[in-house]
């Protein structure tokens, strides 16, 4: 799939996740104490499923190593946050906001873990079929 296409369904993915985590967030709190209309809370909540899930497609470029798109993609996840989450005002900075930080950093930590371990697995399981294949044509 194209690069462009990937990041287009990527993104439309990531927004109707955030959207749908954004009204399930507004219902659980019963409507929003700090004024802000239900609207602008969506669409802050599309922006910031699609941002992230969007830049997921960097994983997807050959030429860059697992570092580098890891390296790029926490970024703009974490900038995300940043720049939607503290206006918004869905966490203060404070003590809270930094523990927030910290599991953000410990949970990404864990899906890149949990992804590195599937995909060095489906390689190794790849490559073992492969030398069986190779030996049965000699």
């Amino acid at each position: 799939m194209e690069l462009k296409n990937r990041f287009l369904i990527n993104s439309l993915i990531g927004i109707i996740a955030g959207m749908i985590i954004g009204i399930i967030i507004w219902m659980l709190q019963s409507g929003n104490p700090e004024g802000r209309s239900f609207v602008l809370h969506i669409v802050m909540s599309g922006l910031h499923g699609l941002i992230p899930y969007g830049a997921a497609t960097v994983y997807s470029i050959e030429s860059w190593g697992l570092t580098k798109s890891t390296v790029v993609h926490a970024t703009i996840t974490l900038a995300t946050i940043l720049a939607i989450e503290l206006p918004m005002k869905w966490f203060e900075w404070n003590r809270v906001f930094a523990i927030m930080m910290v599991i953000y950093v410990i949970i990404y930590t864990l899906i890149w873990a949990g992804n590195y371990l599937y995909w060095k697995h489906t390689i190794k399981k790849i490559n073992d079929e492969l030398k069986d294949y190779q030996k049965d044509e000699v």
